[in-house]
């Protein structure tokens, strides 16, 4: 619970989210494509980890009278999502454990970039997979390893390990996947903290000890060298209810 509530609150912190979630919205959109290529007509959809709406506002328009449920686990997040995205309904959950009595089943359930905060991402997909009603089908985008390489680089060369996550490898997720690279470039490494921290994602892995400042200095002299450049590895992870029922 401590986790839940230090994410909740990082993201509820992130005001300026929207100038520098960059690779969030590009990621938004490939999954926009894929969700409109699969919904039925009148779908109900439920999705995770809304934050200020850049999936809803790329899917929404494009389906026949949905019934789009948002949840977030961060108030302020939902509540900007909800004000960009009119007739659409929310919630303030924890999408790893969804408590949604009387809403489900769903015919979509969605999430773009939010599930890799989950303590437990098989268990946490597959609660989710027991809300999808028959033929439903959930799609998801996660971050996979490789991502930040280069920073994770600067911190190894220099006989240290970066406090951002360590994401699982795409032969560990256990999913049918299909991935894809998204790259920011950022002028030095004190933007690329900066837009990290800006998106509710500068929360330190927990029990990761503070790099002493000359060390972060040769650090992020070794990123810039490398161009400073945030490499994300993305999986969307889509499946059907019956593939999910036999895992």
């Amino acid at each position: 619970m401590a986790d839940v509530l230090r994410i909740a609150r990082a993201f509820d912190a992130a005001a300026a989210y929207d100038a520098h979630a960059v690779v969030q919205r590009q990621v938004a959109d490939w999954l926009a494509e894929r969700v409109i290529a699969v919904a039925p007509p009148v779908p109900r959809v439920l999705e995770i980890g809304c934050g200020t709406g850049f999936l809803t506002g790329a899917t929404l328009p494009y389906l026949i009278e949905p019934d789009w449920l948002m949840t977030d686990i961060a108030p302020a997040m939902l509540a900007r999502g909800l004000a960009a995205n009119p007739g659409v309904r929310g919630r303030v959950m924890d999408g790893e454990h969804p408590d949604l009595p009387g809403e489900a089943p769903f015919d979509l359930i969605v999430s773009s970039l939010a599930v890799q905060w989950f303590a437990d991402l098989s268990g946490g997909l597959r609660r989710l997979a027991g809300l999808l009603a028959p033929g439903g089908r959930m799609l998801v985008t996660t971050l996979v390893e490789g991502t930040f390489a280069a920073w994770h680089d600067a911190h190894r060369a220099e006989g240290y390990v970066a406090g951002s996550p360590v994401y699982p490898s795409v032969e560990t997720l256990g999913w049918p996947v299909e991935t894809r690279a998204f790259v920011q470039r950022h002028d030095s490494a004190a933007e690329f903290m900066r837009a990290l921290r800006a998106i509710g994602a500068g929360t330190p892995r927990e029990g990761h000890r503070p790099i002493p400042p000359g060390a972060m200095r040769r650090i992020a002299k070794r990123f810039e060298a490398a161009g400073a450049v945030a490499n994300y590895e993305v999986a969307l992870i889509e499946v059907g209810a019956p593939h999910l029922r036999s895992c």
